[in-house]
């Protein structure tokens, strides 16, 4: 990591949460402690930067067995819209169907280690812009 990029981490972490960490992320939940705020951000961050390819869910001919160890209407009940593996890591691009002051961003991120197909997803805050290292269909 450059050295510009440190200090431009460095100044938006130092600022008071939460509106302060980064006017367009929020972490999730909305109500977080500061260090646990700036972990998360950390974390979008990091998967900002990678090329991800997006997938889109299609409910019409959605998977039985389900993804990532998740049935339909998991998916379905958490605003998920598409879904990417990269390396080690299976993620989930969430839409939330309502969004906007005072409702969170329009889009969220979660991941989780592909071998642990049942366990806890780490939530990586809502934004209002995809960032410009994805691609979606």
């Amino acid at each position: 990591m450059s050295i510009e990029l440190r200090m431009v981490l460095k100044r938006l972490f130092a600022r008071r949460y939460p509106t302060e960490v980064l006017p367009d992320w929020e972490p999730a939940p909305w109500r977080m402690e500061l260090k646990a705020a700036e972990k998360q951000k950390r974390g979008f961050l990091e998967r900002a930067e990678y090329s991800i390819r997006w997938k889109p869910l299609h409910w019409e001919s959605f998977p039985e067995e389900g993804i990532f160890g998740e049935k339909k209407a998991w998916f379905q009940s958490h605003d998920v819209a598409y879904v990417a593996s990269l390396g080690r890591e299976d993620l989930i691009l969430i839409q939330n169907l309502y969004f906007g002051f005072p409702d969170p961003p329009e889009w969220g991120l979660a991941s989780r280690p592909s071998s642990q197909s049942k366990g806890n997803w780490s939530h990586w805050g809502h934004f209002p812009d995809i960032p410009e290292a994805w691609e979606l269909p």
